[in-house]
């Protein structure tokens, strides 16, 4: 029978081109993730003001894309462009929204609160996306909608 050397070896290392082309590789991946994350980070961030807040803070705003929000205080009308014009308010003050953006759903409606998302314009605020709330009272005013069943 003959004896097996089982003692440790020094593995011969990679070559030093080797290791300078992992290194690289490991940087840029690196470099790719941290631009992602970047990327993410800064273009999530978008402002939520209230009507009363936006405009105290118009002139420092400019025309950065944020979020306002307030009640919807008179029936939408288009204008000349096909953009839905309506004005919010919040605490005492209101603005004109000169919505572009796709339609709003049906929940849209005078006396309900909005979240609009744009700029500010010479006159007035500009919006891309409209978010409506909606009440808590949907399932008591719709129960024909609602299709649940209760397990027993």
């Amino acid at each position: 029978m003959t004896d097996v050397d089982l003692s440790p070896r020094e593995l011969p290392s990679a070559p030093p081109r080797r290791r300078l082309r992992n290194w690289l590789i490991m940087g840029v991946l690196g470099l790719a993730l941290a631009g992602i994350l970047y990327q993410a980070l800064t273009s999530a961030r978008v402002f939520f003001y209230n009507v009363d807040e936006a405009i105290a803070r118009r002139d420092e705003l400019g025309d950065r894309t944020f979020r306002i929000q307030g009640t919807v205080m008179n029936e939408p009308v288009s204008d000349s462009a096909g953009a839905m014009v309506f004005t919010i308010a919040f605490n005492d003050e209101s603005t004109e929204v000169r919505h572009v953006g796709d339609e709003p759903s049906d929940l849209f409606e005078v006396g309900i609160p909005v979240v609009a998302e744009g700029h500010w314009e010479a006159d007035g605020f500009v919006s891309r996306q409209l978010l409506v709330k909606h009440s808590e009272s949907y399932v008591e005013d719709n129960p024909e909608r609602i299709d649940y069943e209760v397990e027993q």
